[in-house]
């Protein structure tokens, strides 16, 4: 055979092998799949690189992106870039200003059902009331207990309590108490009321006066007449003086009282805590409350109030991202970024993460192939020319 055809095929055959073996190689990282046996017996490289170390991979993957990508520090740095901010800003004053231009009458319910099912967001709805009763239930315990509310006296817990307030309340206190009084006399109930008074009076009087006056006494005409003494009597300067003396004396004294004795009074009932609990859940009825939230016509105010709400846009957006900043360390470890891409990857088909890697290195891959057939050929090379010149005589 001529030197140069065994050089030729010598060049060929081992860059065929380069190539073919490079080729293989990289196949092998993805394929098989699965793995083989034969007679019960794994065959070797079966399943492939990724697929059997698919698990390890997702969990150096995940520590990956938690230690080194996904960090606090790098997530704060990113929230409190001043392009970031704007960018969030524009994008919130964009999608408030479609709003505010295309729809009106828009409530708060139509604008979540287009994110959710109706039933999905009844059931939130439900929790929504659920944790906004749980969170007065604490708060009312809280400042019961933790800020020792039920053992402050009401003078330190409403204000002005003392000096001028207590003047304007006795002074509206006791028109009331005199005008009630006076309406009271002049009711039907209250004349029914003196002539049994008046008739009782006569009748005590006894012996020969009270026989007299039993005889030429009309009860009647004794009420009538004396009702409107009694009533000019109530609005006399002194009456008057002597009843807000009484309410501010009252109102002194009622100071004292710590607001626990004040709700036990004014609920007759010995668990005052839970008296106060009840009333305030009854009062406030959190789920009449989130209704009439969903009513709110969002588009119109949106309209309406188009400068107060862009002016808010930036100091809220601000708020918001150094609020998350803040505490994005606690956001991280809440969501169990290892874990979420640890279990992300497990899942994702390795069929899909083949075309994946292929797409992306897909020319790199080609390019190891063709380096195996140039080494090859390379190799081929030095072989056919130490055969020829080196080992043959």
């Amino acid at each position: 055979m001529p030197i140069w055809l065994y050089i030729f095929f010598s060049i060929v055959i081992s860059g065929l092998i380069g190539g073919v073996t490079n080729h293989f190689a990289i196949q092998m990282l993805f394929r098989p799949r699965t793995e083989w046996r034969i007679k019960g017996r794994r065959v070797p490289f079966t399943p492939g690189l990724i697929p059997k170390r698919k698990a390890e991979i997702a969990q150096s993957l995940g520590d990956i992106v938690a230690s080194y990508l996904v960090t606090p520090d790098g997530m704060r740095e990113m929230l409190l870039k001043p392009s970031f901010q704007q960018s969030i800003e524009v994008k919130l004053s964009n999608q408030l200003e479609e709003l505010a231009a295309a729809e009106h009458g828009l409530s708060v319910r139509e604008l979540i059902l287009r994110f959710m099912p109706e039933e999905k967001w009844d059931i939130r709805k439900q929790e929504l009331a659920s944790i906004l009763q749980s969170l007065l239930h604490r708060g009312i315990v809280y400042a019961w207990e933790q800020k020792g509310l039920a053992g402050k006296p009401l003078k330190e817990i409403i204000p002005g309590w003392q000096g001028e307030v207590f003047s304007g309340l006795a002074v509206k206190a006791e028109s009331v108490i005199l005008s009630s009084i006076a309406d009271g006399l002049q009711s039907p109930q209250g004349q029914r009321m003196l002539r049994k008074a008046a008739s009782s009076m006569v009748e005590r009087t006894g012996g020969f006066m009270g026989a007299i006056a039993g005889i030429f006494m009309d009860e009647d005409k004794l009420v009538a007449k004396l009702t409107p003494m009694l009533v000019e009597q109530l609005y006399t300067d002194q009456v008057r003086q002597t009843v807000q003396g009484m309410i501010q004396g009252l109102l002194s004294k009622g100071g004292e009282m710590s607001v626990e004795d004040a709700v036990r009074m004014l609920s007759d009932r010995e668990d005052a805590l839970q008296w106060l609990q009840q009333s305030a859940e009854a009062y406030l009825r959190t789920e009449r409350w989130i209704e009439m939230a969903e009513e709110w016509d969002v588009g119109e105010w949106l309209a309406n109030n188009r400068e107060r709400w862009q002016s808010g846009v930036s100091r809220l957006t601000a708020s918001g991202l150094e609020l998350l900043a803040r505490h994005i360390h606690r956001v991280l470890e809440a969501a169990q970024l290892p874990k979420l891409v640890r279990e992300q990857v497990e899942k994702f088909p390795v069929e899909q993460l083949e075309e994946v890697v292929l797409g992306v290195s897909g020319r790199e891959f080609r390019a190891i192939t063709w380096l195996g057939v140039l080494l090859g050929g390379i190799i081929g090379l030095f072989q056919g020319l130490l055969v020829q010149f080196v080992l043959l005589p």
